[in-house]
């Protein structure tokens, strides 16, 4: 008699099963696709007063690959990622702006270390999709890894608390998966009903979710009203789009209740002054962050931060974005965030060049403004600490 496998050992033998047993069915489809992108960052040392860090480059590159398999009704999607890392400066492998936000809401998974790791060498590996969605006449059924979205405002979503990407990523452009048995519906013309359990580590309640969204179109607005069980909280939102005249509005709430109660919002505005220019504004508040920068630090072990989807410590935020086509190659913007409560700031400035069919250029600088480290071993304010980096990367797509 053979030993019982490890959980994660057996989950995955089942799904190579299925997805053997899909690949070999009549009149399969099969679609390889994915990227490279490398990635050069270069960070200024910053002294402060309790420490000084040394100046740091790093070089990084994703790979990606991602298969889709499609049969008569059903469609398995499998994205891989394999991350090499260098940097000038021992730390910790999985703290770098480069990649979205650290996995989580995820039954099991891979070790994101991939073999041995040095100080400053490392190969960082992601399965950030592995799922297979049945097709049936009154909606589709989705089992495994894969990505959720909530929301409507444009840049910081209050109702999203599935690991939304902080505002410093870079690499955006796949949101993170997570482990998801959901249920999407048509309703009416432009509505839908969105259902799902969402697994974390052993699929344990107190790092599981569960949601119910509903989207639907009334009078030329998008409605969305959002409930989530998560972490022992309850959170109930919703939201609006619209326009409004020649501008683009949006309106997004959250009310979460449990052990850490707090609510958050966002509205802003967005108008193109011309075909080739574009700005928006967005004002967020929070309740589940702090006026008090001595209290910072300690922010990261609530609720709110570990499992909410909340990533400011502030809870005034101005967000201002700025972008310009200049040509059909050459685009650039720049996105400022302020915290109103301590009065530091972000800047991000960007530019990319479309070198050939699929191969992009980009090239970007991040600028902090604020108060650094105080004497007792507290933040001075948010973004103070960080140190300005510029970037480069090169995006090649097959």
């Amino acid at each position: 008699m053979g030993l019982p496998l490890p959980k994660p050992v057996a989950g995955l033998v089942t799904l190579l099963w299925l997805l053997t047993a899909t690949v070999h069915a009549p009149a399969s489809e099969l679609n390889l696709q994915g990227y490279i992108k490398s990635y050069l960052i270069a960070q200024e040392g910053q002294p402060n007063s309790l420490f000084t860090l040394p100046s740091l480059t790093r070089s990084q590159n994703n790979i990606r690959l991602m298969l889709d398999i499609f049969s008569s009704q059903t469609v398995w999607q499998i994205h891989y990622e394999v991350s090499p890392l260098l940097s000038s400066r021992a730390g910790n492998p999985l703290a770098t702006n480069t990649l979205p936000t650290a996995p989580g809401y995820r039954l099991t998974d891979l070790d994101p270390l991939l073999g041995a790791s040095g100080n400053k060498r490392s190969v960082l590996q992601n399965l950030d999709r592995l799922n297979v969605q049945f097709q049936f006449a009154d909606g589709d059924l989705t089992v495994g890894r894969q990505a959720i979205t909530f929301g409507s405002a444009r840049m910081i979503n209050p109702t999203d608390v599935f690991l939304p990407f902080n505002l410093g990523t870079l690499n955006t452009e796949y949101r993170v998966g997570v482990d998801s048995i959901r249920y999407q519906k048509a309703w009416g013309e432009l509505g839908e009903l969105d259902v799902g359990l969402v697994f974390g580590d052993d699929a344990q309640s107190r790092n599981s979710a569960a949601f119910v969204q509903i989207k639907q179109n009334f009078r030329g607005k998008d409605l969305k009203f959002s409930f989530i069980q998560f972490a022992d909280q309850t959170l109930v939102g919703g939201g609006l789009e619209g326009a409004l005249g020649n501008f683009g509005v949006w309106l997004e709430i959250a009310s979460v209740s449990g052990p850490d109660d707090y609510t958050r919002g966002s509205v802003g505005v967005d108008y193109a002054f011309t075909a080739n220019t574009f700005a928006m504004v967005e004002y967020h508040v929070s309740s589940a962050g702090t006026t008090d920068t001595e209290l910072y630090l300690n922010h990261f072990e609530s609720l709110a931060f570990k499992t909410g989807g909340v990533f400011l410590l502030g809870r005034h935020y101005i967000i201002a974005n700025l972008a310009q086509t200049f040509s059909p190659l050459w685009q650039a913007s720049v996105q400022t965030v302020r915290n109103l409560d301590d009065h530091s700031s972000f800047t991000a400035l960007s530019a990319n060049y479309n070198v050939a069919e699929d191969i992009y250029l980009d090239f970007g600088i991040y600028l902090f403004q604020g108060k650094g480290f105080e004497v007792n071993d507290t933040l001075g304010s948010e973004y103070g600490a960080t140190a300005n980096a510029v970037y480069t990367s090169i995006r090649f797509y097959f």
